[in-house]
């Protein structure tokens, strides 16, 4: 982690270098710590932040020779974001490197979506692998398994929806 730079005045030397990279990396991470809702990272808002407090005075351009620096925070807020579930895809963080976050996002939704369609389907086939089960057990032996199972499937279903699963 970036040591965090002591504030500086407008009238002190030109920040370069190492030192800006400095600066500029505990910006990033007070953005990441603000969240994406508060303060997304775009190298617009980086630089607008930085000019404001003083620490850089030309354009935008200044940032444009550390663009990688930017975009591994980006990246970095942004999976935070997610909480570290269902992380981007490489080529959703390409996408994201390059300022498509609208279109990560939806990216994102499409693939998710059809992951989910996956598991529900995988869950259908599990629900009548079980009934075939069962309804085998039942036909084979005197054992009535809806009678064996009842309590504990009530039970378990009780208990996952005080959990609120």
């Amino acid at each position: 982690m970036a040591k965090i730079p002591r504030s500086r005045n407008v009238d002190d030397k030109v920040i370069q270098g190492k030192e800006l990279d400095s600066y500029i990396k505990a910006e990033l991470q007070a953005m990441i710590c603000e969240g994406l809702e508060k303060s997304p990272i775009q190298a617009s808002t980086l630089h607008a932040r930085l000019k404001a407090k003083g620490i850089i005075k030309g354009g935008l351009s200044t940032l444009s020779t550390r663009r990688g620096i930017i975009n591994e925070y980006k990246l970095r807020q942004h999976t935070n974001h997610e909480y570290g579930k269902n992380e981007l895809t490489p080529v959703e963080k390409a996408m994201l490197a390059k300022g498509r976050t609208g279109a990560t996002y939806i990216s994102k939704a499409n693939r998710l979506e059809n992951e989910l369609k996956k598991y529900k389907a995988m869950y259908e086939r599990n629900i009548l692998a079980v009934v075939d089960i069962i309804e085998y057990v039942n036909n084979s032996t005197a054992i009535n398994v809806e009678d064996m199972l009842a309590n504990d499937l009530i039970r378990e279903l009780a208990e996952m929806k005080r959990k609120g699963n």
